[in-house]
């Protein structure tokens, strides 16, 4: 895969008698691109907004509002459960700022919504919409030891109907994320909360905690705006750091193209994961919210459309010369795991690290275009003797008969695009795809094999492609 053209695209392009000739690889620009924009994402725990929920003390908070017997047995509910949803509560709240603008505060004493309950468990959460106008919405809800509350608060300004209508539409993307997170099996289901009315809504921010004690189980952190859109998620078993840049939308391509690149870096995020032997339940949540963080169709054909001159982003990506995304960064790290009670300090192990990077230039009558991609996998873990069956280890000596496999892999592709003045393109293509795997035999706890496994290809190809045919509002 090409910065996510893959084997069909291929076909396709050469299908409508597209040149293919060889190229040549620019390896300083290749080797720049790595996968630290995601570093900047932070774990809700981390942030001044939980912090200050947790603070709240339930038992001097007071209802503001009369309580009907139908938001009473909506409370209860919320007061029993596990996990971050409060029994839709939030979501009821958005819905009726359409019809009641003013604050909030809802609050259940102790000794009612810990009643039957684990005085252990706590959860926080808040969620922060922000209009073009400035007017501010805020939701927080938590439930602690001391009780449960909740808040909802509008500052800098008054609602309008549009923005309060703009809000409520979603309630139903907040109670299917919270949903997701509640679930017996945990999901990432955060697409409907990207697909905000931009041009009415500035931000929005949702941030979860969800602890036992002091020990946090589960951590959402979610932004979105029109410059960018991250997400931070951990929970006991794996790590999740996701980045996308949606400022340069004249690069991103139609539905179909972002559908089928998306599809393909989900094929490979599945092909790692059987070679690395990672989670596939894991991986799920992490392909999830890769794909609606980076789907972005929507506002891309506004970008093409509002464009005057035909710029070499939108070019190519019209043309299918690049892989019609936003630029993003990703992580993904599984909680290690000791595989051997025996050596302890020999871990099951699985990551992954992602990144696109677009940069644009004009000479003159002369634009260029550099893609890049990466996508790197670090793995290790325990296979018996045959390599294929689990390892049975245990304390005992007499166990320790299997094969530990290390592997590191990397792949780089870089496309090289250039338009003239007649917004002909030219697309130089190149990548390089690096495995290497170690495998260590051990008989009776006895390293009595170590075997190398590298495997490295490259491939290089140039195509040209016409001008793209845009709508009537772009111009040459």
């Amino acid at each position: 895969m090409l910065n996510g053209i893959g084997s069909s695209v291929l076909r396709n392009l050469i299908a409508s008698n597209a040149v293919v000739t060889p190229a040549m690889n620019n390896k300083s620009s290749q080797n720049a691109l790595t996968a630290e924009a995601s570093t900047k994402v932070i774990f809700s725990e981390a942030s001044d907004a939980i912090a200050a929920i947790y603070k709240i003390e339930p038992a001097q908070v007071k209802s503001s509002v009369d309580v009907t017997s139908s938001l009473q047995a909506q409370l209860n509910g919320a007061a029993h459960a596990s996990g971050v949803g409060m029994n839709g509560l939030g979501s009821t709240l958005l819905s009726n700022l359409a019809s009641h603008r003013g604050d909030v505060t809802l609050s259940v004493p102790a000794t009612q919504a810990l009643n039957g309950a684990q005085s252990s468990s706590q959860s926080a959460l808040a969620l922060t919409i922000t209009t073009q106008s400035g007017v501010q919405v805020s939701l927080q809800m938590t439930r602690q030891q001391g009780g449960m509350v909740v808040e909802l608060k509008t500052s800098g300004g008054q609602l309008s109907n549009v923005e309060a209508a703009a809000m409520g539409q979603l309630s139903t993307g907040l109670q299917k994320a919270l949903d997701g997170l509640d679930g017996s099996t945990t999901k990432l289901d955060i697409s409907d909360l990207m697909k905000f009315d931009t041009s009415v809504l500035k931000s929005v921010d949702l941030k979860t905690d969800l602890r036992n004690g002091n020990n946090v189980t589960q951590s959402l952190n979610l932004h979105a705006d029109d410059q960018a859109r991250w997400l931070g998620f951990h929970n006991g078993d794996v790590s999740i750091k996701l980045d996308t840049d949606v400022s340069k939308l004249t690069q991103a391509g139609s539905a179909a193209q972002q559908a089928a690149a998306l599809d393909q870096w989900s094929s490979k995020f599945d092909q790692a994961a059987s070679r690395g032997h990672g989670d596939s339940d894991m991986l799920t949540l992490f392909k999830d919210s890769f794909r609606a963080l980076n789907t972005t169709e929507g506002r891309a054909a506004e970008s093409i459309n509002t464009q005057r001159v035909k710029s070499i982003d939108a070019n190519a990506a019209k043309n299918g010369a690049i892989s019609g995304l936003a630029d993003f960064s990703a992580s993904y790290q599984q909680t290690p795991v000791s595989g051997n009670p025996y050596k302890p300090e020999e871990q099951d192990t699985f990551s992954l690290n992602v990144a696109q990077k677009t940069a644009t230039q004009t000479h003159g009558d002369t634009q260029d275009l550099t893609q890049q991609t990466l996508f790197k996998l670090k793995a290790s873990f325990h296979t018996a003797l045959d390599s294929v069956s689990a390892a049975k280890l245990t304390e005992q000596k007499s166990s320790q008969n299997y094969k530990y496999h290390l592997i590191d892999d990397e792949e780089r592709s870089q496309t090289s695009v250039t338009q003239n003045k007649k917004g002909d393109l030219t697309a130089n293509y190149a990548q390089q795809l690096t495995q290497n795997e170690t495998v260590k035999t051990y008989q009776l706890a006895k390293l009595i094999d170590s075997v190398q496994i590298p495997h490295s290809v490259k491939s290089e190809s140039t195509r040209s492609f016409a001008a793209a045919q845009f709508d009537a509002q772009l111009n040459n």
